[in-house]
């Protein structure tokens, strides 16, 4: 079963796919999935709370109306929750019971045995507590365990307004023993057992015991966490949001924000996590995900609504969670000067972009005192996509938040989305002599510290080919802290403010289309181009490509590919001086691992190809009477011919295979004059490269690739082709090469010679000079052509009767001795039998190949035919006729052999030396050494790859290795 078509029509929708989903993702970008499809941490369609239904209530997290029966689940709260206006909650007369995995309690309602109706629940058998109560108690549902005849038992929280001690409906006790108190509400001590650990942050923070008078912020962290993380209230979370700002975004284990880096935050490990905390995706949304997603971020562009200013939306949450306003978002809002803050409109001048004062610490304690900690904004953008109407929360850069908010590097940025514009540490007054509040120095004893924003920016980009399009605007704040040390301060001191609008006008640049266009286009080329190499396999081999032999050979091919694609880039990107070194870092390491991989195991392969080099001339006539050479006849005259071990002419075939060890080393250009060329010119135009090292990069590449580039074709205009004067010298020896790199693929030199034979004395040279005056030679394998390189498709019965052939004589280098006496006609020293195996073996495979080339075997022939230019251009065989018993010969003009020599790949190793001599300056900043390392190189890769065919050449044709080069 061939499973080529179903691995293309896979592969390739799969590849697109991966291919589409970052290059929708950029900057480049129109279109935003629907958020009632989709529902992003970003993007949000905006729909009026007075739209909601009866059976809805109004999701603040996500603007959108959501049904209370849909999303609760259970037998018990399904069709029973109801709305209250920004959550579900249970009817009167019920009981929540709140279920580990549930996002939703389960109601139940509450029977008394009064009741005369059909009511099967036990939970509570006391009668009905009034509606004044003091307290609403939490405990587990284990309590009632005893109590739940009908009901089955539920591993949950019960909430309920009777005391569950109290057999009389009690709801105004709190025994402080076993239970907290929080508000109103009586919650279990077993309960918040796993939330103690909130309390070290407490104490972290806060200096000292605060008054009765002075809200405790941190002191209920515990209580805020358990009612957000365990009972699902999005009141409580939107608190906890909020002490996660006031902590200034504290990235302490047990702050508030844990949570919430836990959920949103990529690249922060568990370490945030506790056992009795469940790791589930929380809301709101306050952090956005570090790295490469960030980037994507900021460079989003949007389509604006309104071509003249940008549209902005705001949300203001109170510390304890309730919202206290949304709508039209306005600069004046943070502005803490008295001059007019700027307008959003937009490319405003920049002398009306900005405002800046000096305010008073008297001025600052008064903002402190009117906001008291509880104002907490979120600020969205108003665009379009799709026909809609969306909003896009803007991300908020806190520079003085971390080392790394301060870098240039944006995928180090930490950005949240909620930020609050001033916040005081109250004191703890009860300790000291406090003044009248009728005094102004009263002011000083209100707070020790103050923390403000003192530099505002609201910064975006225009595109100029699109004025519709704005990037997505950045909001950078700088803190300032203030600490109110006593005797150390003064209501008259000054602490600046600023606030601007700033923009950018932007042109797409060629870094955008080279990464995320360019690069894209040339991943596709290289996997297409693995994927048609696969195929072209698989009619040279014949096999099926589901096999783990043939996906390696496609990973082998796509790293090559992928390899010279990474190169490209980073060379365009040199060449337009849109990149930096750690953009050129991620392009050409891993291009040089590939490229390593690839061209070592290419080479490997390309050095053990099997190898015969095929003598067509039969040992000279020793008559007396015969004075010239000219008249002993050729082998190929018969192939019937005795075999001797004269029939085998040492001297013309070792000459021959260390030829071709010598060719198989030679190279179209020089890495040593690359080198000298490239330090020449750096050190004559270092000076114009300012010390940019990817200035240095560039100069390099370019002086290395129009360097190598002037060697090509000098070598190809002004020096002789050495694969043809290896032809040549097969012409002269009279030995034709047959070489085959799969068992159905090779190629085949025919080095025949015109005259018959190759050994001659200086006479017989002149004459056979004196007749090719006269009568033109052919030196092809057809009788009216010159054409000697081929390449070949053989039958697919010449490699298994090949090593039939060899199989007596690889069995007795290898097998034991009893096997090798049984190939031996008499009992001989070890030494002159293997002598007589290797002449015998030799013998048979070259009388059997000057047969098979003559068209002497009756069941194994083949066909000569040239390609066609599809085929030339692609290096591929479209239509072969290939059989059991036939083959074919393809007339090869352009040399397709030196494919397994080193001069077939210069281009591979100049992709790799580059790729070395580049790396090595990134490391090192040393072009000499990067130099001296790319020539050391390209010495070990010629000697190894020597080393490589030298061994082929002795182990295929049966030469001694002492007699090679």
């Amino acid at each position: 079963m061939r499973c080529f078509p179903w691995f293309i029509k896979w592969c390739f929708p799969l590849f697109w796919i991966g291919l589409l989903i970052p290059f929708v993702n950029s900057s480049l970008t129109t279109q935003t999935p629907n958020p009632t499809q989709l529902p992003t941490p970003h993007t949000f369609r905006f729909q009026n709370p007075l739209q909601c239904l009866k059976n809805e209530f109004y999701n603040l997290n996500l603007f959108d109306c959501v049904p209370c029966n849909e999303v609760a689940t259970g037998a018990g709260g399904l069709g029973k929750l109801q709305p209250d206006k920004f959550s579900c909650k249970c009817p009167p007369g019920h009981l929540s019971i709140y279920e580990r995995g549930k996002t939703w309690p389960t109601c139940d309602e509450i029977c008394t045995p009064d009741r005369s109706d059909n009511c099967t629940s036990v939970w509570l058998p006391q009668p009905r507590p009034s509606d004044q109560c003091s307290y609403r108690y939490l405990n587990s549902t284990s309590v009632f365990a005893s109590q739940l005849p009908v009901h089955p038992i539920i591993s949950g929280i019960i909430l309920t307004k009777t005391n569950p001690v109290s057999s009389v409906g009690d709801c105004h006790s709190c025994d402080m023993v076993h239970n907290f108190r929080y508000k109103d509400f009586c919650v279990a001590s077993t309960l918040l057992r796993p939330y103690l650990h909130y309390n070290a942050f407490w104490q972290a923070t806060t200096p000292s015991r605060p008054d009765a008078n002075t809200p405790s912020h941190f002191g209920d962290l515990k209580f805020v966490v358990f009612f957000c993380l365990t009972l699902r209230n999005d009141t409580a979370c939107q608190e906890l949001a909020n002490l996660c700002v006031l902590s200034h975004f504290s990235l302490e284990k047990h702050s508030p924000c844990s949570a919430f880096l836990l959920t949103q935050v990529s690249d922060v490990v568990m370490k945030y996590a506790h056992s009795g905390e469940q790791v589930r995706s929380l809301q709101p949304f306050l952090f956005y995900k570090k790295g490469r997603v960030t980037k994507e971020l900021l460079s989003k562009t949007l389509q604006l609504p309104d071509r003249k200013e940008l549209r902005l939306f705001s949300t203001t949450i109170s510390l304890n969670g309730d919202l206290k306003r949304w709508g039209a978002f306005q600069p004046e809002m943070l502005n803490m000067c008295q001059q007019p803050a700027p307008s959003l409109r937009l490319a405003l001048p920049k002398k009306e972009s900005e405002v800046y004062c000096q305010l008073t610490l008297e001025r600052l304690i008064d903002l402190a005192n009117q906001q008291a900690n509880d104002e907490y904004i979120s600020v969205f953008l108003n665009f379009s996509s799709n026909w809609q109407f969306l909003l896009h929360q803007l991300p908020v850069l806190i520079e003085t938040l971390t080392p790394e908010n301060q870098r240039p590097h944006q995928e180090e940025w930490q950005l949240v989305k909620r930020f609050q514009l001033i916040s005081a540490s109250p004191r703890d007054n009860r300790l000291h002599h406090t003044l009248p509040r009728y005094e102004d120095a009263h002011k000083l004893q209100q707070y020790y510290s103050l923390r403000y924003a003192k530099d505002i920016e609201l910064h975006y980009t225009l595109d100029k080919d699109q004025p519709d399009r704005v990037g997505l605007p950045l909001i950078r704040l700088r803190y300032h802290h203030i600490d109110i040390g006593p005797g150390n301060a003064s209501l008259a001191q000054l602490y600046p403010f600023r606030l601007k609008i700033t923009y950018e006008q932007v042109k797409r640049d060629w870094d955008f289309l080279i990464l995320e266009v360019a690069l894209p286009l040339l991943f596709l080329l290289a996997f297409a181009a693995a994927v048609f190499r696969l195929q072209n396999l698989r009619r040279r081999r014949k096999t099926d490509l589901c096999q783990i032999s043939s996906l390696m050979e496609f990973l082998l091919q796509l790293a090559g590919n992928l390899a010279c694609a990474l190169l490209a880039t980073a060379l365009l990107l040199l060449l337009l001086q849109t990149s930096h070194l750690r953009l050129l870092k991620i392009l050409l390491y891993p291009a040089f691992l590939l490229q390593f991989v690839f061209l070592g195991i290419k080479l490997w392969r390309s050095s053990q190809l099997e190898l015969f080099l095929i003598d067509w001339e039969r040992p000279r006539s020793s008559c007396e009477g015969q004075r010239l050479n000219l008249d002993s006849s050729s082998l190929c005259s018969s192939v019937r011919t005795f075999v001797a071990e004269s029939s085998v002419s040492a001297w013309r075939v070792l000459f021959t295979a260390n030829a071709w060890i010598r060719l198989s080393v030679s190279q179209k250009y020089s890495t040593l004059g690359q080198v000298f060329v490239v330090v020449a010119g750096y050190q004559f135009l270092e000076r114009f490269t300012r010390g940019d090292l990817v200035l240095r990069c560039c100069l390099i590449s370019a002086v290395y690739v129009l360097t190598y580039l002037l060697q090509i074709i000098g070598h190809n205009l002004f020096m002789a082709n050495p694969l043809q004067k290896f032809i040549d010298l097969c012409s002269l020896a009279n030995i034709s090469l047959f070489s085959l790199t799969e068992p159905g693929f090779g190629y085949y030199i025919h080095g025949r010679s015109p005259h018959g034979f190759a050994d001659t004395d200086m006479s017989s040279m002149i004459l056979q000079l004196q007749r090719t005056q006269n009568m033109c030679g052919r030196r092809g394998l057809l009788m009216d052509s010159d054409k000697q390189s081929y390449i070949i498709l053989p039958p697919r019965n010449l490699h298994i009767y090949l090593e039939r052939l060899l199989l007596p004589f690889q069995r007795s280098l290898t097998g034991s001795l009893s096997q090798t006496l049984l190939y031996q006609k008499d009992i001989v020293p070890s030494i002159d039998g293997q002598m007589e195996r290797t002449s015998i073996a030799y013998a048979s495979v070259n009388r059997f190949f000057c047969a098979f080339i003559d068209h002497a075997i009756k069941d194994m022939d083949y066909i000569i035919k040239e390609k066609s230019f599809l085929e030339q251009m692609l290096n591929c065989e479209i239509e072969n006729y290939i059989t059991e018993n036939k083959g074919t010969f393809y007339i090869d003009d352009s040399f397709s052999f030196s494919r397994v020599l080193l001069l077939g790949n210069h281009l591979n190793i100049f992709v790799l030396e580059l790729l070395l001599l580049l790396s090595i300056f990134l490391i090192t900043s040393n072009l000499l050494i990067a130099a001296a390392t790319a020539c050391v190189f390209n010495l070990v890769l010629r000697q190894i790859f020597r080393y490589w065919v030298r061994r082929n050449v002795s182990r295929k044709t049966l030469i001694d290795e002492r007699f090679l080069l």
